[in-house]
Parts: C-alpha cells; structure tokens; sequence
C-alpha cells in the first residue's frame, strides 16, 4: 500500500481579500471550478431507486458550493497568500479601511436603496466587486459579489445580505491583518512535507481534503473535537486501513463514562457489544469490576466489531505521539448538524472517517 501523509491542522485561515474578478490571492473556500465526478455506482443506485430530496439549508448550500472546487485550501503556497493578503489589507487599514455598513441596512434585488454605493465601496475595497461596478443600484452584481465574500468567509453563499454577512461585513480592517497574522503563526509550527498525496483536515472549518497532484479529489465534511478536548495537530503518515474493526476504549473515557453507565444501567456493556479484558486479553466478569470511577481503570474496555461499533467499518492507522487514528462512525446523521464540534478529538469525516480517541456515537 503506499503511504499517505496526514495533516491535522488548528490554524484558521483568514479569508484573504480577491482582487476584481480575478483569484483570490488567498481565499479559503476558493471560487466554484468544475463539479467532481460522481462515485462509480452512483448510477446503479439512481436506476433502481429516486433518492429521497432533502431541506436545504444555507450551510447545506454552503457546502455545495464548496464542494465544486478541486483548489486545496492548504497547500505550499498557503503561507505565502496569507503574508501577500495581510499586505493588501495593511494598504487598506493605511488609507483608513473599509466602511462600515448600518445594521438597519436593508439590501433588496431592484430595489433602490440609501446604502447601496456604501455597500459597492466595501466590496470593491475587499477585492470582491470589479472596479467598473463602483456605483448603482442593488443589482445581480452586487449578488455575486456578496456570495464570493461569503466563500471566503465560510459563510452560506447565499447572495443576501444575512445578519453573520453584516457582522463579517463589519469586522475592521485590522483584525482581519490580526488573523492572517495569527494563522501565519500556527502554520510556522506546523511541521508537513507535503507530497503528491496527502489529506489535511482543517479542524475550524470542520472539513477534510484529500489532495493528489495539488488537486482536491475528495472534500467530506467532519466532526472534531470539543472546545474543552480539541483535536490536536499532527502530521503523520497513513500506514494500513482495518475493516470491520474493534474499539479499544481509552481508559479516560472508560474510567468518566463508561463507568457512569455501568453505575447506571449494569447490563450497558452487553447492550453495547463491549467486552472487559485484563491482562493478556483475559476475560473479566463485569459484576467484578469497580466501576466506582474513582479509580484509573486498570482493565481494557473493547467493542466488538459490527454495526454498533463507534468506529464504523474502517479504522485507518497513523502512528504519532497523540495515539490518534481515523475512522468511520456508526452515526452519520451527525454529519448534518451545522455546528460539528462534538467529540473527544476526533475528526471523523463523512465517507471516509478520519478519526482519533473518539466514543460510541463520534
């Protein structure tokens, strides 16, 4: 099999400001290119069955959008458009920044409006409107222009002007240098020899890129870890790929939960498919164990292999000082929630899990 290099990244990249109608010099949710190619038996599954429509949502269509880029949001040149973005916007911040726009602004498609050349000036400021469209009424350009500002914002590309728009709108000149700043200072320590392939998962963004000759093939939307137990960064290589693996719960999480059931619900673990094993791997009779949790647990918790276990069908190996992996999950509906920070490290990607010391239901 050969190897695959992994980057977990905590750097947030600031949105770099486009200049006209020409490429953002560094943008995060780069602008649409063509649609990626369809799974190979997508048609199969489309002959034999319409699938059900789904809401649509602004993230949803948010994340459609994104998906129709094959640009990497990280690659060699990353820390190189940020620096030539925090210089843009260094002019800018000298001639005194951009505007800011009334939050009782109201924008409406043919209509008219007392703000609308105040709107066309930050626009055009940020590189997001062409110069030739510095004055008029509120019109399909300016709709273009508001979703270009919102993918690189990470926001809905929806075309109007929604109260997150206003608000990112709004943010000053300077604090957006102080975050390319600071995305530039987080990607001084990260330590990646980018290769022909690799997957970076951006743990702000909750999103993952498998990239192959500087060309995304593959973006899953993920879950990471929870704001009190972060994701760490790390870059390591991908060695094998398990199927239908077993779960070895951490003893942090057998010790604060998996205790909690026990004390709870005694029949948990056979519910669960979990077995107790000591040393050698030797069976244990739970009624024998101490689930007080006052205690680090000095016996192993393992989950079966199957439909319930929390890591899915796949658990993909990536020695590194962290003993973090990838994987699948055994509930995917999770995937839908907007906010997707919702594990204990974990960064389990929709497809494809990637994954680290995750729980049942990462």
């Amino acid at each position: 099999m050969r190897k695959m290099t992994i980057a977990a990244l905590a750097s947030m990249l600031a949105a770099a400001p486009a200049f006209g109608q020409s490429a953002p010099s560094g943008a995060v949710a780069p602008h649409p290119a063509k649609p990626a190619a369809a799974p190979a038996n997508s048609a199969t599954h489309a002959a034999s069955a319409k699938p059900a429509a789904t809401a649509s949502t602004p993230e949803s269509r948010s994340a459609a959008a994104l998906a129709l880029s094959h640009e990497a949001t990280y690659d060699e040149s990353t820390a190189q458009r940020i620096r030539e973005a925090a210089l843009s916007y260094g002019d800018i911040a000298v001639r005194g920044g951009w505007p800011t726009i009334p939050t009782e602004a109201k924008f409406t498609l043919g209509v008219p409006g007392p703000h609308d050349d105040l709107l066309r000036k930050r626009l055009l400021m940020s590189g997001d409107l062409a110069v030739d469209k510095a004055s008029g009424p509120h019109d399909e350009s300016v709709v273009e222009s508001i979703k270009r500002f919102q993918l690189r914002h990470g926001l809905a590309a929806t075309g109007t002007m929604t109260p997150r728009t206003l608000a990112a709108l709004n943010i000053s000149v300077q604090k957006r240098i102080r975050q390319l700043e600071a995305s530039l200072e987080r990607l001084a320590h990260v330590n990646f020899s980018f290769g022909p392939r690799y997957v970076v998962v951006n743990l702000p963004a909750t999103y993952a890129e498998a990239v192959e000759n500087d060309v995304v093939v593959r973006r899953y939307r993920v879950i990471v870890g929870k704001t009190e137990k972060p994701s760490p960064t790390v870059t390591a290589e991908i060695t094998s790929v398990n199927l239908n693996p077993t779960w070895t719960v951490p003893s942090s999480i057998a010790k604060a939960e998996i205790s909690a059931h026990m004390r709870k619900d005694p029949s948990y673990l056979s519910r669960m498919h979990m077995e107790v094993l000591g040393a050698g791997d030797a069976p244990i009779d739970p009624r024998s164990v101490d689930w007080s949790g006052t205690h680090t647990p000095n016996f192993t918790v393992r989950q079966q292999s199957g439909t319930w276990n929390a890591l899915g069908a796949v658990k993909i190996d990536m020695p590194n000082p962290y003993s973090v992996y990838m994987h699948d999950t055994n509930q995917p509906n999770l995937f839908n929630d907007d906010y997707r920070f919702d594990s204990h490290g974990c960064s389990a990607v929709r497809g494809s899990t990637m994954c680290e010391t995750s729980r049942p239901g990462c």
